[in-house]
């Protein structure tokens, strides 16, 4: 197997989750967490991978490391997630998943539709085999969530580009009443719906991860309006609270 061939634009790996049975759908896989993201959501429980940096300044995986465990868990995993942070933001993504699947592993991806160029690329490429995009409110109060400008439109697009791909998908939203309202949540289950999405999920929020000190102070919270449940059960092929 030809080794990976790093670049002053590697994408850094923060951290390796060697096992999961749940980030993948039907796959055993494993976890690659990116460092970076430009979008500071109050409810993020990766908040340590916010910061973006060169991929010396930041904590990464060695590219040894990387390239020994892809190896020798061939063979007994069946898949690797590229989580974050945010992936997209990284120039050198695509390199790591085509070397990813190199070594004969499915890929996924989770993303939160920061980079709707670099996501259209990868799917026209045929470089994953999932992804899984955090739709984070109705895109007339998206900034707000995500306290940064014109996200709406970059998510928008993005949603697009996976449907009009042939790459099976998934897209969620975490709720809190704190960050959004009932009739927001509402406005989020038909937004995605509209656009063509069978596949969707509620997530509750923890607070594990998250640095919102006021979110942290209140706990978990795990009420989702059970109006929007029934509206989402009605209108999504697949739907489920998490």
């Amino acid at each position: 197997m030809e080794a990976l061939k790093y670049t002053a634009y590697d994408v850094p790996i923060a951290g390796i989750q060697p096992f999961t049975t749940i980030d993948f759908p039907g796959k055993i896989a494993a976890v690659f967490f990116t460092q970076g993201c430009p979008w500071h959501c109050r409810y993020c429980h990766n908040a340590d991978l916010r910061l973006t940096g060169h991929v010396n300044d930041v904590s990464s995986v060695s590219r040894d490391s990387i390239e020994s465990f892809l190896s020798s868990r061939s063979g007994f995993l069946e898949g690797i997630v590229v989580s974050g942070g945010e992936p997209t933001i990284h120039t050198s993504l695509p390199y790591l998943l085509s070397s990813i699947k190199e070594y004969g592993y499915d890929t996924a991806l989770h993303t939160n539709g920061n980079n709707p160029e670099m996501l259209g690329s990868i799917l026209r490429q045929g470089l994953v085999d999932y992804v899984a995009m955090d739709v984070k409110a109705p895109p007339a109060v998206y900034d707000r969530i995500t306290r940064f400008t014109n996200t709406g439109i970059s998510a928008t697009r993005s949603i697009s580009k996976i449907l009009s791909s042939q790459v099976d998908y998934e897209f969620r939203t975490t709720y809190h009443p704190s960050l959004l309202t009932e009739a927001e949540l509402m406005d989020t289950v038909h937004a995605v719906y509209n656009a063509g999405a069978r596949k969707y999920y509620i997530q509750r929020f923890t607070k594990k991860g998250v640095r919102d000190e006021e979110l942290m102070l209140g706990g978990d919270y795990v009420e989702i309006p059970d109006a929007v449940v029934q509206e989402a059960r009605k209108l999504f092929s697949v739907f489920d609270v998490r």
